[in-house]
Formats: structure tokens, C-alpha cells, sequence
């Protein structure tokens, strides 16, 4: 028993190691770049489409929360937010990387490139399809509130300020206050629980049996604000357990804490974008486990 907790003990620190050196660097080309899409303000909802895939594919929360800004200021719409929650994987983009780094992993990096991939197509199609469905329905949103910018760091400073900024406010007060607690924790929780179960079931006679059950799951699942409880599907996926249309319907539907701020700014608009982003993520899932996926 000891000898089976230590080796979860070290697969978590190493795992977690790897996604606090993703999140350092993620989080420092996001200041560094994120004015570029301020400055490309768009208009044009198919680049609204285009820009939410791309911001939603930043691994971690920073990119939906640049886009929860925008919807929330009125420069995007109901597509575009929908675009940036669909084709977002969260904090679990770097903990399926770190994942894959381990040596009794199963994922490719192919898997995980299509995985990004598909949730980027994804994220674009959606985004077409609710900027439709909200024409066709003529869905009601809340009055978007232009909302104030404060600078979080100044150009024009020394070096020495930025980094000393960046230490205290995006690796202490965020990274690692906010997201590698919870990590680390879900993380050790999800490998021990696969672990023990694995060891008392043949979990994958059980999926195989029980994937519409499984995927439903997901779905239900990935409706929480949060990242943790993913994480299960993630580990499940790595080990071979779960099938593709599994991880990908989860990934669709969960957002991480990406709808926490159009929550605070309206809760009909976040069950609006949450329900449509389900039906979706439920109907991709099951047509690709209808091709054995």
C-alpha cells in the first residue's frame, strides 16, 4: 500500500512540475501578447469565431477570461463567447500535458494535437451554430457594460519592477495560490482513485459496457465552473481507459473557471452559453461514438 501511494505521491510532483512550468510560461506570453488581440478589435462575427477558438485553445483560463471581458464589454457576441468556452480545456490542458510526459501514459502526442485540433474546429463551428440558433430563437442577453482596464504593468519601467511584479502577482498570488493547490490535490486524488479501482475492477470492461452512461457523465461533470473534477477523465484517458468521444464531449462542455466572470456579470447569459455548449458537446460525442470513437 505504502509502496503504491509513493508512487502516486512522485507521478503528482512530477506532473505537477510540468504544469507549473507551463503555467509560468502561458501566463508570460499572455501579458506579453495580449494586446494584440485588444488592439484587433473585431466586428466581423467570423473572426469573432476564429478569435475565440484561439484565445479558448490557450491552455489554462487566461484566454476565456480575455474573451469573457470582450463579450461582457459588447465587442463579441453570443458566438463568439460560445467559440473561446467550447474549444477551452482549462487547467486540464496542462495536466493532459503532463500526462503525456509520463512513461505509462498511452497518449500520443498525435492524440493530444487532435485533440486541440478538433476543439479548435469545434469552437469555430459552434460559435456559427449559436450565433444561428440565437437569430432564429431571438435570444435575449443582458446589456453588455464597457468595463474599466487597469494597466497591470507599465512599459515604461524598469525590468527589475516587471519581474517583481510578475513573481509576486501571476506565479504567487495566482499560479500557485490559485491553481496548484487545487491541482496538486485533484491530481493525487484522481491517480489514487483510477489506481485502487483498477486494481479491484477491470474499468475498462466497464466502460466498454457502459459508454453512453460514461460520456452523460462527462457532460454532467464538465457543467461545474471548476477544473478539478475533470481531472478523473483525463487520468481515465491517459491510461487508455476512456474512448476519444468521452475526453472530447468533457472537454466541449467543461470551461474550467472560464464562465466564472459572465456568472458574476449574468447568470442567464452563463446558463444560456452553458446549455447550448452541452447539447453540443453531447451531440459531437455521440456521433462519433456511433463511429466507434
Amino acid at each position: 500500500m505504502w509502496g503504491l501511494l509513493g508512487k502516486i505521491v512522485v507521478q503528482t510532483l512530477i506532473i505537477s512540475g510540468i504544469i507549473f512550468v507551463l503555467l509560468v510560461v502561458v501566463e508570460l506570453l499572455y501579458l506579453k501578447f495580449s494586446g494584440f488581440f485588444e488592439r484587433v478589435l473585431i466586428k466581423n462575427r467570423r473572426l469573432q469565431y476564429i478569435l475565440g477558438a484561439l484565445l479558448g485553445s490557450i491552455p489554462g483560463c487566461t484566454g476565456v477570461f480575455a474573451m469573457d471581458a470582450l463579450y461582457m464589454a459588447g465587442f463579441v457576441g453570443f458566438g463568439g463567447i460560445v467559440a473561446a468556452t467550447v474549444s477551452t480545456f482549462g487547467d486540464e490542458a496542462f495536466i493532459l500535458l503532463g500526462q503525456m510526459a509520463m512513461p505509462d501514459t498511452v497518449i500520443k502526442p498525435s492524440t493530444v494535437a487532435a485533440l486541440f485540433a478538433a476543439l479548435f474546429v469545434l469552437g469555430i463551428v459552434a460559435g456559427y451554430l449559436a450565433d444561428w440558433y440565437a437569430k432564429l430563437t431571438k435570444l435575449k442577453f443582458c446589456e453588455r457594460c464597457l468595463i474599466e482596464k487597469h494597466p497591470q504593468i507599465i512599459e515604461s519601467a524598469p525590468k527589475v519592477h516587471f519581474w517583481r511584479h510578475f513573481w509576486k502577482e501571476h506565479i504567487l498570488n495566482h499560479i500557485v495560490k490559485k491553481h496548484m493547490l487545487n491541482i496538486i490535490l485533484w491530481l493525487f486524488a484522481s491517480l489514487l482513485v483510477v489506481k485502487v479501482l483498477g486494481n479491484a475492477f477491470d474499468i475498462k470492461t466497464i466502460v466498454a459496457h457502459n459508454k453512453v452512461i460514461v460520456l452523460l457523465s462527462a457532460a454532467a461533470i464538465g457543467i461545474l465552473p471548476i477544473s478539478g473534477p475533470n481531472v478523473m477523465f483525463i487520468t481515465m484517458f491517459s491510461q487508455g481507459i476512456l474512448p476519444f468521444s468521452v475526453i472530447l464531449t468533457n472537454s466541449i462542455v467543461q470551461d474550467g473557471h472560464g464562465l466564472l466572470p459572465i456568472i458574476g456579470f449574468s447568470v442567464e447569459d452563463a446558463v444560456k452559453i452553458k446549455v447550448f455548449n452541452i447539447l453540443f458537446g453531447l451531440a459531437v460525442g455521440f456521433i462519433l461514438m456511433a463511429f466507434g470513437l
